[in-house]
């Protein structure tokens, strides 16, 4: 049941539809009725469904219901109180969440008719062809127009805002408009991705959270709205730069130069206190002084990189840490090589008048930030060999390499339907408690991490020691096959990192929690003839 009482659409029969719209309305009761017809009309051929997911205070919904009345393809998701927090956002990803496995395509579109309901069937169409994972519809492609934008303002604010997210984030250059509002988007390619946008570009959050996806751009005319009043407003402006904030923060990849950039930042503070300190302060020579400035910086820059440009790259070791670490300084060395190596020629050969040496320096630095950048990403922070779980190698052997990567005290594959442990990691045993976590994550078929702290809190203690849970489901097609689930009980709890870890690892061992092959009917050896001895008379 949704949110207001409606049912989530279904496909005729067994299968799922081809197609659905969904429409997130506030106060659009003057556009609804056209743009049904609109979509009826081109899209008469096509098994789709319309979802309106609505926040309306006028009579939009009495308005959608009477249209559900005569079409059962509408369905309409009014949202109310504390259902309506996010605002647009929301509503799309509701909508999203609602018909995700009813359809094989979602196409999410404006109500107010500036994205033309006729160009939907050119969006699928592409999609087919291409094979595409995402078909966006681009008012700055060749052949489209932002002409429907009311003034230049808008028209200013639109364009900036979408090279704002270009310069920031790597994965929105896919497209040219990753502003807009108007794409198609096959289910099973974002299928299991939490979406949580903050504002109403819900594009941006595609991209940026899935960046394997293949993105197919579609000319259109934006068009001028039919009827009501826009929802742009300057707090929507204040949500899309803190939508940019959230996913540049806290997706591992996103934004992932200017990370580097942050840090080398850092790393030129800690190089000059260090050095300021030693030389003014210890009365070290200038060279011993600069020389611990570098070592230290580097250092500094090689943890923060760790812990947070390149957060998601796991250490398969300590050993494996600290060589990285090591390799963090010959790299470091390059980077200055390539500083003076464009800064030097230019001062020699061109001019050293100020201000030009100073620019000469920067053009230096930037070359060096490249060079480091580049290095660091293919070489320092290389990701390791995928090594996923085998079946052949037994339950219980993957069970002991998922115990000493995450450094749990316990690790089960836990089947589902019977509930049966299939693998166990070596002097463990599964608790009432830990068969009921597991048990809970077969059934919602999600990712968990669960963190239960000591059982008395007299005081604050920083040893405390936590019982800590990831329970990870693992499928084979649609049908979820079992769970892989960790425990420890330890002063460093599981973090989010962990859970992303051990998801991407089982992603594709459903298999392992197939029962062994039984024993086909052994065949009789084959008779063998001696030699023949022929007895003399």
């Amino acid at each position: 049941m949704l949110p207001g009482g409606s049912e989530p659409p279904e496909a005729d029969g067994a299968g799922r539809s081809r197609l659905t719209l969904v429409v997130p309305t506030r106060n659009e009761a003057g556009n609804v009725p056209r743009l049904v017809s609109e979509v009826r009309q081109s899209l008469s051929d096509i098994d789709y469904r319309l979802v309106f997911v609505d926040d309306s205070t006028d009579e939009t919904p009495e308005i959608v219901r009477s249209l559900a009345e005569e079409d059962p393809r509408i369905t309409l998701i009014h949202r109310e109180g504390e259902d309506r927090e996010g605002g647009l956002s929301t509503a799309v990803t509701t909508g999203i969440d609602t018909v995700s496995e009813a359809s094989e395509y979602t196409c999410v579109m404006d109500a107010d008719l500036q994205h033309p309901p006729q160009k939907v069937r050119e969006m699928l169409g592409t999609a087919d062809n291409e094979g595409s994972d995402v078909v966006v519809a681009s008012r700055y492609v060749s052949g489209g127009s932002y002409e429907g934008l009311s003034g230049p303002l808008r028209r200013a604010v639109s364009t900036g805002s979408k090279y704002l997210a270009q310069i920031v984030f790597r994965e929105a250059r896919k497209t040219t408009d990753p502003m807009t509002g108007f794409f198609l988007v096959r289910n099973e390619a974002i299928s299991g991705i939490q979406l949580r946008p903050t504002g109403f570009k819900i594009l941006v959050e595609i991209l940026v959270c899935a960046p394997d996806l293949k993105v197919v751009e579609v000319p259109f005319n934006f068009q001028a709205r039919n009827a009501g009043v826009s929802k742009a407003s300057l707090g929507q402006g204040a949500e899309y730069l803190s939508h940019l904030a959230s996913l540049f923060w806290y997706v591992p990849s996103a934004g992932r130069f200017w990370k580097f950039a942050m840090v080398g930042a850092s790393g030129v503070l800690v190089n000059m206190a260090v050095l300021i300190l030693l030389a003014e302060y210890v009365n070290a020579h200038k060279v011993i002084a600069w020389m611990f400035a570098v070592g230290l910086s580097t250092l500094s820059n090689f943890l923060l990189n760790s812990a947070f440009t390149w957060r998601d790259i796991r250490h398969a070791s300590r050993i494996h840490f600290l060589a990285r670490g090591a390799l963090a300084y010959p790299v470091a060395i390059i980077g200055i090589g390539a500083n003076f190596a464009v800064y030097y020629p230019l001062l020699k050969y061109v001019t050293e008048a100020f201000p030009y040496y100073v620019f000469f320096n920067f053009l230096g630095i930037l070359a060096g930030m490249m060079v480091n950048f580049t290095l660091n990403s293919r070489v320092v922070f290389r990701p390791s060999k995928p090594d996923y779980p085998d079946p052949e190698e037994g339950p219980d052997a993957v069970a002991d390499r998922v115990r000493s990567a995450l450094g749990a005290d316990l690790v089960a594959l836990v089947r589902a339907g019977d509930t049966e442990t299939v693998g166990l990691s070596s002097g463990g045993r599964l608790t009432g408690a830990d068969r009921s976590i597991a048990e809970l994550a077969l059934g919602n078929g999600q990712p968990m991490l669960v963190v239960n702290g000591p059982r008395r809190l007299p005081q604050a203690r920083t040893n405390a020691r936590w019982d800590n849970s990831l329970a990870v489901p693992v499928s084979l097609g649609n049908q979820v096959r079992g769970v892989f689930y960790v425990t420890r009980r330890a002063s460093a709890r599981f973090s989010e990192d962990d859970l992303h870890w051990l998801t991407a690892y089982v992603q594709d061992a459903g298999g392992i929690f197939d029962p062994p092959p039984e024993p086909g009917p052994q065949e009789a050896p084959a008779k063998v003839s001696g030699p023949t001895v022929r007895k003399s008379d």
